[in-house]
């Protein structure tokens, strides 16, 4: 089954008005007044403009994952994920993840690393509108001190592949965009 960004049944909502609500380092909250196309429907809608962000698998040459630890004030608790972040204006998905790998890990890649786009997915299109690319970075080595954002600190854990399914499915892994990472990496 083919995903058609057009579709010939349900009709379009169309934008008529833009209001910036607020803006951060990381989002901007947006109102937009929209109809429905052939209907008589009209309302606002609530947009996060976010930046694309990247997630990397990366895989140690003798397949453990670098895991990463630390507070999230989402959920105001600490997190074990994979290595994330965002894009930069200025770079590409790829160059973002390599990147995000060195700085919170110290881990980077080898001769013998492929550094491959595994999949990507919309976080939220409800009310988000970017991206969250997914890299799998094989054969990586620590080689770097850890250079974290003012407001980071992260303990970097090493996990055995193969415990990856237990961590998720006994709660210790819980980000959605991480367990969706896992299962782009089952589908490859």
């Amino acid at each position: 089954m083919t995903k058609s960004k057009t579709h010939d049944t349900l009709p379009r909502w169309i934008t008529r008005e833009n209001e910036v609500l607020a803006k951060t380092r990381i989002f901007s909250l947006e109102k937009s007044r929209r109809d429905e196309e052939g209907t008589r429907k009209s309302g606002d809608f609530y947009v996060l403009n976010a930046d694309d962000w990247i997630n990397v698998i990366a895989l140690t040459e003798d397949n453990k994952v670098v895991l990463v630890e630390q507070f999230r004030h989402g959920s105001e608790d600490f997190e074990l994920e994979i290595v994330g972040g965002l894009v930069d204006n200025n770079e590409t998905p790829k160059d973002a993840a390599l990147r995000e790998l060195r700085e919170e890990t110290g881990f980077v890649p080898t001769d013998d690393s492929e550094v491959a786009l595994i999949g990507k997915v919309l976080p939220n299109p409800a009310f988000l509108n970017n991206t969250c690319f997914t890299y799998l970075i094989s054969n990586v080595r620590k080689e770097a001190d850890q250079k974290f954002d003012d407001h980071e600190n992260i303990v970097v854990r090493l996990e055995p592949l193969a415990n990856i399914d237990d961590l998720i499915r006994t709660g210790h892994i819980t980000h959605s965009l991480v367990v969706a990472a896992f299962m782009w990496l089952k589908l490859r």
